[in-house]
């Protein structure tokens, strides 16, 4: 037993040196070469160097260079300069750039760059409504007493208290609000044509009287509006020690002012049933 143990261990020791020597074998021929050979010494190389032809620059036919002992070593063997080829020929013909036509799709990127309107969410201002054309109108007037007149230095002060305002055609106006905001429920005119006021002269101003009239269909509701121009009327007599008359010129009394209140209903109800 323990001889055939001897056979395969030197059996294996074989194979494995036959392995070896065969990879040996192989690597020296691919070399060129027996492995573990001696390189040739350089007194040989050089004698091998020195009997090639060489030209002036001391290079043979393979390009080599002679070998040179500097402090006793070789050096190695200089490789032929290798000329870098030339790209002048290039360089002077510069590529020629390519033009695109990009007008159309600049526009496009303009018309995308446009700014979008945007559309406002608030709602529209109620649009003023527009009163029909008068179809009546309702005038009381304020005279002096017999023989004077209503002073301009003494009838502006009181207009402005009673929260007239002058405005369009040169006369006084009253607004819905006492401030002179709103719009205009009747107006105050003078008595004597055009019917004017010079404001800026009202110190030496005098007049017998002024007109207060309003129209229907009126700004505000008709029978608020001529309550307040009545009262408006008789105030101003009051200060100015005149009197209110009628449409007629007649001294106004309270069946007047009672033909008046039934006008304006009488007014109200055919238009509710026009409507």
């Amino acid at each position: 037993m323990d001889e055939f143990r001897l056979v395969l261990i030197i059996a294996g020791a074989l194979g494995i040196a036959a392995l070896l020597w065969h990879g040996l074998y192989s690597l020296r021929r691919q070399q060129g070469g027996a492995i573990g050979g001696k390189e040739k010494p350089l007194a040989e190389i050089y004698k091998e160097q020195k009997g090639r032809d060489r030209d002036d620059d001391g290079f043979d036919n393979l390009g080599v260079g002679q070998v040179r002992t500097v402090a006793g070593a070789a050096e190695e063997p200089q490789a032929a300069e290798r000329q870098e080829p030339s790209f002048s020929a290039l360089d002077d013909h510069e590529p020629e750039q390519v033009e695109f036509q990009l007008d159309e799709p600049a526009k496009q990127q303009a018309a995308d760059e446009q700014p979008v309107e945007l559309v406002s969410e608030t709602e529209p201002e109620p649009e003023e409504e527009v009163l029909a054309e008068p179809e009546q109108v309702l005038i009381l007037t304020v005279v002096a007493a017999p023989g004077d007149d209503l002073l301009g230095a003494e009838l502006l002060p009181s207009l402005l208290t009673l929260g007239f305002k002058f405005g369009d055609m040169g006369i006084f106006h009253r607004h819905q609000d006492s401030s002179g905001q709103g719009k205009v429920v009747f107006s105050l005119a003078n008595m004597v044509k055009p019917g004017t006021f010079d404001v800026d002269n009202m110190e030496s101003f005098k007049t017998p009287g002024v007109s207060l009239f309003m129209t229907l269909p009126n700004a505000g509701e008709p029978t608020q509006s001529f309550n307040m121009m009545l009262n408006a009327a008789q105030k101003l007599a009051r200060e100015l020690k005149g009197q209110v008359l009628d449409d007629t010129r007649s001294v106004l009394t309270n069946q007047k002012i009672r033909h008046y209140q039934e006008r304006i209903r009488e007014f109200e109800r055919k238009r509710l049933i026009v409507s």
